[in-house]
């Protein structure tokens, strides 16, 4: 715990949000510096909130921090916003895969461990996403680079699966991911290999899956 008053300012994405006292939030930001934190936003329930945007899930913005001595919650008393994703919240898929790449990151993610790897993952995606509507292989390209960032990689076990297919799933640009070919079986595959080790190497499930 910190023994003095500290402002500190970081550029994250916010993963959730929720309530806090009357006028309040709890808001998930996953900052490129130092990880994923819990933030203090106060007051932005109130309709005129003036921090109230930077706290909305799925927002990238530039914030500013206090963390008084004694404390485990940050506050947030500044910041800009650099994105809201205008394109990805034009449709169902977009905005519904947006939040299960949050949830994803979320899950996969201890407190204040910083990940620059996972924030430029995240970022990518959620930039691809407001540019185009994501393909099927997205999702499962997307979860299992995060796992590979947070040290449960499958990358050098091709679990018998075209070598092609997967170093692009692993490693190539969203386009190129979404070039990929259909195939249901490998889809079929990926989706009870991930549900698994969700299940029974961290012990929890994804909520959002079953809207995407």
């Amino acid at each position: 715990m910190l023994k003095c008053n500290m402002i500190f300012c970081d550029h994250g994405i916010v993963l959730r949000s929720r309530p806090l006292r009357e006028n309040d939030r709890i808001v998930t930001v996953f900052t490129r510096e130092r990880g994923k934190l819990e933030i203090n936003f106060k007051s932005v329930r109130r309709s005129l909130g003036k921090l109230k945007a930077l706290s909305e899930p799925i927002t990238w913005g530039d914030y500013r921090f206090y963390l008084r001595s004694g404390s485990n919650f940050p506050v947030c008393t500044g910041g800009a916003t650099l994105s809201i994703f205008p394109g990805l919240r034009s449709g169902r898929d977009r905005i519904f895969m947006a939040f299960h790449f949050c949830e994803v990151i979320n899950k996969l993610t201890p407190a204040a461990q910083p990940s620059a790897g996972k924030y430029e993952l995240l970022l990518s995606a959620l930039q691809s996403l407001d540019a185009a509507r994501p393909c099927a292989w997205m999702r499962f390209a997307f979860i299992l680079r995060a796992m590979e960032l947070a040290g449960y990689g499958l990358k050098e076990t091709s679990l018998g699966l075209d070598s092609g297919f997967w170093t692009a799933i692993h490693c190539g640009s969203w386009p190129e991911v979404a070039q990929l070919p259909p195939d249901r079986s490998a889809e079929n595959m990926l989706e009870g290999l991930i549900e698994m080790f969700f299940r029974e190497q961290l012990g929890v499930t994804l909520n959002t899956a079953q809207f995407v």
